[in-house]
């Protein structure tokens, strides 16, 4: 499988270069974007091991499309991606995952802005992520709403809405329907800068009966969000939540969230990106009701002649779980660290070639969920 992706570099190289440019297919004002991603990744340690690790080559092949319909001031799109994963050794972790949305982007009147959203995902947790070691089967679909008006030439108003239910193929004791209620009010006091105030309302209803991980959330924030040019974007926030739960008994727990988002270009070859949060999130296994994730991703580009950029990248996140419901059992904490680089050249407006290397670090109060993992990838990304 290694050398067919190999083979397959060779074959793109030999194609004549004006058969392809990026967004040259249209049916009237309909644009077609088919994309494929093809991918070859060694990974020291697929089952997210502490001990006795085992290694394996991954071949990923991503094909997708996606439409775009732009009439008058309205945009639609559509679009879909499958992303297929095969082991060379371990063919038990194959994946294919389906992913598909539709948008709709409306203006009515110069007042007015609404999108209308739907998303549907056939996907999995990784060992990596699954509490339960096990790689996760899933289907969900988040259908949502967002509705803006201009209160003034400074201010504005924002409505969102969105249902997301989740069904799990291992069980039944994590499907759920969430329906998040937020409101914004944005001020600007200057033309590029705003501040804002937003108030959520998460309801979480478990479909098992006999769960009492039933709750609520109500959060509200003070942020600013700013776009003073091209090379300098951001949103900053901070507040505080309060998650009650249904079942009698069942402690419920408040405090301080946030979340940064800041992208900055120093120049046209340097840029740097930060995205930090503390969240609260519903446990996914029954040992714990909810965790707590604090950390921040630091990503920094630089791009060094012609067509050729690298990137360092990392990040630091700590999850705190609850305490159990089984009063023995240990209250699990983890501690995350990411570090990694790449490289990337930008052969044509279509093709793409990259070279990344990424070292995971999980250590856990609990050692069953320590593990190192080592990721070298290949990756060849066309998209027309």
């Amino acid at each position: 499988m290694k050398s067919k992706i190999l083979w397959l570099s060779f074959l793109l190289l030999c194609i004549p270069f004006q058969a392809f440019a990026a967004g040259n297919i249209h049916l009237g004002l309909l644009e077609i974007h088919p994309y494929t991603l093809l991918q070859e990744t060694y990974n020291d340690n697929i089952f997210a091991a502490a001990t006795d690790t085992k290694n394996d080559w991954i071949t990923t092949i991503t094909p997708g499309i996606k439409l775009l319909l732009p009439t008058g001031m309205h945009q639609f799109a559509l679009e879909y991606n499958a992303v297929i994963n095969r082991y060379a050794d371990f063919s038990s972790e194959n994946t294919t995952d389906h992913n598909a949305s539709i948008n709709a982007d409306l203006k009515l009147g110069s007042l007015i802005g609404l999108r209308l959203n739907d998303t549907y995902a056939h996907g999995h947790e990784p060992r990596a992520s699954s509490t339960s070691g096990q790689i996760e089967k899933y289907d969900t679909n988040a259908a949502s709403f967002s509705a803006t008006y201009q209160l003034a030439d400074t201010s504005k108003v924002q409505l969102d809405y969105t249902r997301t239910t989740w069904d799990f193929q291992l069980g039944d004791d994590r499907d759920r329907k969430e329906d998040l209620f937020s409101i914004y009010l944005y001020y600007r006091f200057f033309p590029k800068v705003s501040a804002f105030v937003e108030a959520d309302y998460i309801k979480a209803d478990y479909d098992l009966e006999t769960s009492v991980l039933n709750n609520t959330v109500n959060s509200g924030y003070l942020g600013l969000k700013w776009e003073v040019s091209p090379y300098t974007k951001g949103t900053v926030k901070g507040g505080y939540f309060n998650k009650d739960f249904d079942t009698e008994g069942q402690d419920g727990i408040n405090g301080f969230s946030g979340a940064i988002d800041i992208d900055h270009e120093f120049s046209d070859y340097s840029s740097l990106k930060v995205v930090g949060k503390r969240v609260i999130h519903d446990s996914p296994n029954q040992a714990a009701r909810y965790y707590i994730t604090t950390g921040a991703y630091v990503e920094y580009k630089h791009k060094f002649i012609f067509n050729i950029s690298g990137v360092v990248r990392g990040s630091y996140g700590t999850d705190d779980y609850s305490d159990p419901i089984a009063p023995e059992t240990l209250t699990r904490s983890d501690r995350t660290i990411l570090g990694g680089v790449g490289l990337k050249y930008q052969m044509r407006d279509w093709l793409e070639f990259a070279l990344d290397y990424n070292r995971l670090d999980r250590d856990s109060n609990i050692e069953a969920h320590d593990f190192i993992s080592n990721t070298y990838a290949l990756t060849i990304n066309l998209a027309l």
